[in-house]
């Protein structure tokens, strides 16, 4: 009887100093494997690999998330998307909306070629409609790190509308910056950087100068912040010079992935001197074979978008302050995979 409560003694003082004389011998029981015979060389545990850190990202996706989140396809009356397979780069798209208002006839065709080469380095997409507009982006990867862009949209019906644009852009482990040029019937040009300070941290800003009214900028200061399942980003906004009321914006956003599957996102903004104020709310949940979005805000704004992966998709939207509401119904025909299976 001695002997069982020395041991038990000795076992639970040993789980408190283990860790200080690691090489202590332990006490074995009788329901615990013996050890091998032979001795057999083992490898000490390799600690768990550290998470990969964020690396910079441009200062227009400095709040990627929200944008995921809040950024949604709202569409009216019926619509049908297909796509074929030309080649193994080239897919065409066709587009087909019945009793939408984007046209006052009601109805609208649009078409489309996609190419990527296959190394996924060059990627063109153009695309054009029964409403005269014809829209081309050209995305070129120049090395591991640099981004060459170029779009162009054309309006055969309004030529108010046609615009040119060109960036280059930059992204590494520690920083990212680019610097574009564009025409809208005017001729703009603009710069953007962003610093990685810490791991969790990214601070950056935008300058955006205008050719019209003399000259009139456009200057932006933001950060991100993120850690876990956390991201707070915020930009401030200021129009500079050109005009006798400059106008300050601040917005905030925040985003909680609470599951796997479901994330939370709101934002705040903040005008002066205009005083105005506004809150928008915004979730999306994903399914196994199905993506959920859906958006509120102070501004009577309320939306929802479905989508299927089969290819069927709904899309409703009411802005109760201006007396707008749009509701739709969408069939994707998705090209076959090689082989002829149906898609998983």
């Amino acid at each position: 009887m001695e002997t069982r409560r020395s041991d038990a003694r000795a076992t639970r003082w040993g789980r408190v100093f283990g860790s200080f004389f690691p090489m202590r011998s332990r006490v074995v029981r009788a329901e615990e494997a013996a050890p091998p015979s032979s001795p057999v060389e083992t490898k000490p545990a390799e600690p768990p690999a550290p998470s990969p850190e964020e690396p910079a990202v441009q200062f227009e996706m400095i709040h990627r998330e929200y944008q995921n989140i809040s950024m949604q396809d709202n569409w009216d009356g019926f619509r049908i998307e297909a796509q074929k397979k030309v080649t193994d780069n080239l897919q065409a798209t066709h587009s087909l909306f019945l009793g939408t208002r984007l046209r006052e006839c009601g109805y609208l065709y649009q078409f489309g070629p996609a190419f990527q080469s296959p190394d996924g380095r060059t990627m063109l997409v153009a695309r054009t409609g029964l409403d005269g507009g014809v829209t081309g982006r050209l995305i070129q990867k120049l090395g591991s790190s640099w981004e060459l862009k170029g779009s162009s949209g054309s309006d055969l019906k309004d030529p108010q509308r046609n615009m040119y644009e060109g960036a280059l852009e930059y992204s590494g482990p520690e920083r990212a910056f680019g610097g574009k040029v564009a025409w809208q019937g005017y001729w703009l040009a603009g710069g953007s950087y962003v610093q990685k300070i810490m791991p969790q941290l990214q601070l950056g800003g935008d300058l955006t100068v205008v050719a019209v009214n003399s000259v009139t900028s456009v200057g932006q200061v933001g950060m991100r912040f993120t850690e876990g399942k956390h991201v707070f980003s915020a930009i401030l906004t200021r129009a500079l010079g050109g005009s006798a009321n400059i106008m300050h914006e601040l917005k905030m956003q925040y985003v909680r992935k609470v599951t796997e599957r479901l994330s939370l996102g709101t934002e705040y903004k903040l005008s002066y001197p205009d005083k105005e104020s506004g809150l928008t709310m915004a979730y999306e949940y994903l399914f196994r074979n199905a993506r959920i979005q859906g958006l509120v805000d102070t501004d009577g704004k309320v939306s929802c978008s479905v989508s299927d992966i089969s290819g069927f998709g709904f899309s409703g939207m009411i802005d109760y302050g201006r007396g707008d509401y749009k509701f739709g119904m969408l069939m994707h025909v998705l090209p076959e995979p090689a082989g002829g299976q149906p898609p998983q």
